[in-house]
């Protein structure tokens, strides 16, 4: 089990990539109760997070130094990093979208 942090931080970028699921949500299935739903679970596993960091490595962004992690919920994938002290919330993307967009982050 990983370390209790301190705090998480949902970026800019994680921020508006949860916004525009919501819309999506919204609009495609017309309504409004499933896209808050998904929305809310979503920030909810985010600072999940804080308790329990310990989840896989992000495959797609093995190249970089950085130590990208990612846990899934539903079909939505969640990119972070984990400090010491700090949960960062770098992006939240489809599991179904290129793994290019993986790398759009804070």
């Amino acid at each position: 089990m990983g370390l209790k942090r301190e705090k998480v931080l949902i970026t800019q970028r994680a921020q508006q990539s949860i916004k525009e699921i919501f819309n999506y949500i919204k609009n495609r299935a017309q309504s409004i109760e499933k896209a808050h739903h998904v929305r809310n679970a979503i920030i909810e596993k985010c600072i999940g997070l804080k308790k329990f960091s310990g989840y896989s490595k992000e495959k797609y962004l093995e190249e970089f130094p950085e130590d990208y992690r990612s846990v899934s919920l539903w079909n939505y994938v969640i990119i972070y990093t984990a400090t010491k002290n700090e949960i960062r919330v770098l992006n939240v993307v489809h599991s179904h979208q290129h793994p290019e967009s993986r790398k759009e982050l804070d």
